[in-house]
């Protein structure tokens, strides 16, 4: 009858030892798991921030190119208009009218009026 309780003692030790055995090694599996876990939301997170950067600079880029493009829009519209201007008087001196002076002041006033106009 001892030996009998000794050999269940026996084998409920060395499924004890098995089981803490199994339990250590899956604490090892779960400690590497966190660590990789870790490292990864680290990196996730330094490139969100070089995503964001990017996206930052983009957008810096295209209102800085809208600029441009409305600067130069209006350039070319002011241009335009001097263009028309000079070629107006040249047809008025070119017709010779008497009252040139006069239909001179109007462009002028005209050219003026539209400086002022907000664009």
């Amino acid at each position: 009858m001892y030996v009998f309780i000794a050999t269940i003692f026996i084998a409920e030790l060395i499924i004890a030892g098995a089981v803490v055995f199994l339990i250590l090694n899956l604490d090892k599996k779960v400690i590497a798991i966190t660590e990789q876990a870790r490292i990864t939301g680290k990196e996730l997170l330094d490139t969100t921030k070089e995503v964001k950067e990017i996206l930052i600079s983009t957008q810096n880029v295209i209102n800085n190119a809208i600029k441009y493009i409305a600067k130069k829009k209006n350039e070319f519209r002011q241009k335009l208009i001097n263009l028309a201007l000079i070629y107006a008087i040249l047809i008025i001196f070119k017709l010779k009218f008497k009252r040139a002076a006069e239909v001179l002041q109007y462009a002028l006033l005209a050219k003026e009026v539209w400086n002022r106009v907000p664009v």
